[in-house]
């Protein structure tokens, strides 16, 4: 569908559309299904120097209460899904799910990104924070992008113009927008590559909340590895080393299996989130010497006491 001004919609509930299932509405909202209406957008909203901001799966986000101001656009551009099965390559847009790329490699009997079975998001929010799980990152396979630039251009960039590192890519402070990216897998046996994903799903549904308990994934980035270590230390064994498991504030609570991970249990606000998450940062700090810090967006309209802290 082309973009239309009139096709804009005010004042749009965002907490159906983000997995901690809270916040406030957008000022203004359109879905595109496509890279043109997306660009066309953008573009409207740069033209009435408008705040903008792209939501994909709404995973890693917590909405404010009083909403985003602005223009928020929903990515649902879904036109490029192709396969090269002789180079081992996958193309596809960057309003598809996250985990879709995961299926669709695996139905094709391509490996390399089975480890990413279940997590939640889309294409585009993965690229932005690099996401990943048991040691490998979206950053290990990805060849290249089409991406947005500020001044309205199309370019193609490759893996080194995203700067990846740990949970980070430079797209949190450089504002191009993902419209597709290409993947480099590798050959390998369909079954073998589904009963792995079926493993780790499984090790996720054993320790992470489910899907209809409102979260926004894993809180806090892991730790730095200590020295002479490889591997990053578990935030969440920090977490329940200092108690964390039994800690709440209002609606908002530690899960009980897993301690870097706090669930809406029906009711919490955004602000009972972050003054949780606050209070977590504290008494780990005490205890330990730790500084944590959010794998989470707090996005939207703070108040002036919580936006101090606030992590864009």
């Amino acid at each position: 569908m082309q973009f239309s001004p009139e096709l804009i919609q005010k004042n749009v509930p965002l907490k159906t559309l983000v997995t901690f299932k809270l916040g406030g509405p957008a000022e203004y909202f359109y879905t595109a299904d496509n890279s043109e209406s997306l660009s066309a957008a953008v573009e409207w909203a740069r033209q009435q120097k408008m705040p903008l901001f792209i939501l994909g799966g709404g995973s890693n986000l917590v909405v404010s209460d009083a909403g985003l101001e602005g223009l928020v656009i929903h990515n649902r551009c879904m036109e490029i899904n192709s396969v090269d099965a002789e180079k081992h390559q996958i193309s596809i847009s960057s309003g598809y799910d996250f985990e879709y790329l995961v299926e669709l490699a695996q139905r094709n009997g391509l490996a390399g990104v089975e480890s990413f079975a279940g997590i939640p998001g889309s294409i585009g929010g993965a690229i932005y924070g690099n996401a990943g799980a048991y040691g490998r990152c979206i950053a290990d396979v990805l060849i290249d992008a089409r991406v947005l630039c500020p001044d309205g251009s199309i370019q193609t960039v490759d893996n080194s113009f995203f700067g990846f590192d740990y949970r980070t890519s430079r797209l949190k402070t450089d504002p191009h927008i993902i419209l597709s990216a290409r993947f480099q897998l590798e050959t390998g046996n369909a079954d073998e590559i589904k009963a792995k994903m079926d493993d780790i799903v499984a090790q996720r549904h054993s320790k992470h909340p489910p899907y209809e308990i409102g979260c926004a994934g894993s809180f806090f980035k892991n730790l730095p590895p200590l020295p002479g270590e490889d591997r990053r230390r578990a935030a969440g064994a920090v977490l329940e080393q200092a108690g964390a498991k039994k800690m709440s504030c209002g609606g908002a609570s530690v899960f009980e299996k897993h301690a870097n991970f706090i669930i809406n249990t029906g009711n919490a606000t955004a602000s009972d989130v972050k003054n949780l998450a606050a209070m977590l940062k504290d008494k780990v700090k005490k205890e330990f010497g730790i500084e944590l810090c959010e794998e989470v967006l707090y996005v939207g309209r703070w108040p002036a006491a919580q936006a101090a802290g606030h992590n864009r």
